[in-house]
């Protein structure tokens, strides 16, 4: 019987859970899919089985969820397929011993997640970013947590500007926010505080300098393998990288598979990190799920091949051979521009072979333009 997974996902639009799913499934692996209605990764054709319900209801069952995983699944992890995802089943594991779970469920769930305190810390960005400013060799650059005007005040007196504000529960990009002045500050301060209830932020020195992105992979407590890229060209200012140029250092690798390792995680995780001119590099984020970059091999290394050896107890498959420099990750190259060069002298990983994926990333695509862009992107079409 092939090993079997579940990925849950809260998000609608996010590439990473049906292409993971797509790749674990060519691998051998039988997959459930967790998703909102009309999710990419509700479309995908790489799913043995899928539970799809609103994100509310996915919120108040995940009891109930994981033991239909457990039990009449058969699941040997969950795998986290966004960032509010992982929230969920830390609060699971918070409350787990409060719950009437079977031995299966627990085990599962166990087997899926870090250990309470390091789940807990883990969903909290700034708290997780603020324990790191020590860590070698890829510190987080100075950075505080939840700080109120004084201690902002206080901060920028010490580090000066430009600042970066990022709140709490946001990827690619979104709930970013660069200050270089006292009333940015205090702007994206109102602004974060102001926009739900309990927000949390950090605020972080401003590190200039080339992004870069590791995707890993690993089980039972140990890191299998990985990769770093430069994020070359990103969807949007900040945002989630549209093309990623390979480029393995050696400190990226050893920061992200020590922190895989401390943490305790399973499955996929991505970091990124800031490279200054100068050579030195810092920590700037922690994904602990799945990533948009974790199905492609074409730098040299399958995740998804080497992750499910590992959870058979086989030594991993030969590395496939390194057959490109540059990636460009669909849609969001396309999204971006429709006339990238990108799109028409490298590798792009349009989902070809998953036709209802395919089909539902173009459309949501589309809509998401204006209409004078919608117009002349149909036409190609």
């Amino acid at each position: 019987m092939a090993e079997r997974f579940a990925i849950l996902t809260t998000a609608s639009d996010w590439a990473a859970p049906p292409r993971t799913a797509g790749a674990l499934t060519q691998a051998g692996a039988e997959i459930c899919v967790v998703s909102p209605p009309g999710g990419y990764a509700a479309q995908t054709r790489y799913k043995l089985a899928d539970i799809v319900m609103p994100i509310d209801d996915m919120f108040r069952g995940m009891p109930s969820i994981a033991r239909a995983l457990a039990e009449d699944f058969g699941a040997y992890a969950i795998l986290a397929g966004d960032d509010l995802a992982f929230a969920a089943l830390a609060k699971l594991v918070e409350r787990m011993d409060g719950l009437p779970l079977s031995d299966t469920t627990r085990a599962l769930v166990l087997r899926s997640m870090p250990p309470l305190a390091a789940a807990k810390l883990l969903a909290s960005d700034s708290a997780f970013i603020v324990a790191q400013q020590n860590d070698e060799p890829c510190p987080a650059p100075p950075c505080i947590a939840n700080p109120d005007l004084a201690e902002a005040s206080a901060f920028v007196a010490l580090h000066g500007f430009p600042l970066v504000v990022k709140r709490d529960g946001f990827a690619s990009g979104h709930g970013v926010t660069i200050c270089r002045s006292e009333a940015d500050l205090r702007a994206a301060m109102a602004r974060t505080t102001g926009e739900a209830r309990n927000a949390t932020f950090v605020l972080q020195k401003f590190i200039a300098g080339t992004v870069y992105g590791a995707t890993v992979c690993g089980a039972h407590g140990r890191a299998l393998a990985g990769f770093s890229f430069v994020k070359h060209q990103c969807s949007t200012e900040n945002g989630a990288t549209s093309v990623a140029r390979h480029d393995d250092r050696p400190e990226i690798l050893q920061s992200s598979f020590a922190l895989f390792e401390r943490y305790g995680l399973f499955g996929f995780s991505g970091f990124d990190y800031i490279v200054e001119p100068s050579g030195r590099t810092y920590l700037i984020e922690i994904n602990p799920r799945l990533m948009p970059t974790g199905h492609i091999t074409q730098f040299g290394v399958d995740l998804c091949a080497t992750f499910l050896s590992a959870v058979r107890g086989q030594k991993p498959p030969p590395p496939p051979s390194r057959t490109h420099e540059y990636v460009a990750l669909f849609p969001n190259e396309w999204a971006r521009d429709s006339e990238s060069q990108h799109l028409r002298t490298t590798f792009h990983d349009v989902p070809w072979h998953d036709p209802p994926l395919l089909a539902a990333m173009i459309d949501r695509t589309l809509a998401a333009q204006t209409p004078l862009e919608r117009t002349s992107w149909t036409i190609k079409y």
